[in-house]
């Protein structure tokens, strides 16, 4: 199952959305400042980020300058402070069980598409390619 959380109806988010749907991929959406995170989801989330707070922390929203955050926090408290103050995080975060992306980024979601439905459309852009005499 995919799943979304989201903060804020941003342009990114509704993208995200729509490509999804596209897709015709089941989405999971969930509205955490309707529906807060537990410790455990949060915590799943960084563990899940290759890079940690870099992944999911918004570095230039206003919240997240506002609470000035140190590098000496540690990772409990971190967690805390994404449960107290959830507008910090990154929007959208999208994830399954394999793969963590923040923000519409239009190569990286393809992650979530099917290994096979991706070799099956890379096989034909190639057969058209060549039938094409491009290659």
């Amino acid at each position: 199952m995919i799943n979304m959380y989201f903060h804020t109806s941003d342009p990114a988010k509704n993208k995200m959305v729509r490509w999804f749907k596209r897709q015709h991929l089941s989405l999971q959406i969930r509205n955490i400042l309707q529906k807060p995170l537990s410790k455990s989801e949060i915590t799943k989330l960084f563990l899940m980020s290759d890079n940690g707070t870099d992944d999911l922390l918004a570095q230039r929203a206003k919240a997240t300058q506002a609470l000035a955050l140190g590098d000496d926090l540690t990772f409990n408290e971190m967690v805390e402070v994404v449960q107290a103050h959830p507008q910090i995080l990154k929007n959208p975060i999208v994830f399954d069980e394999h793969s963590l992306i923040t923000g519409f980024n239009l190569e990286k979601v393809g992650v979530f598409i099917p290994q096979k439905e991706r070799k099956r459309e890379r096989l034909s852009l190639f057969g058209q390619l060549y039938m094409a005499d491009l290659i």
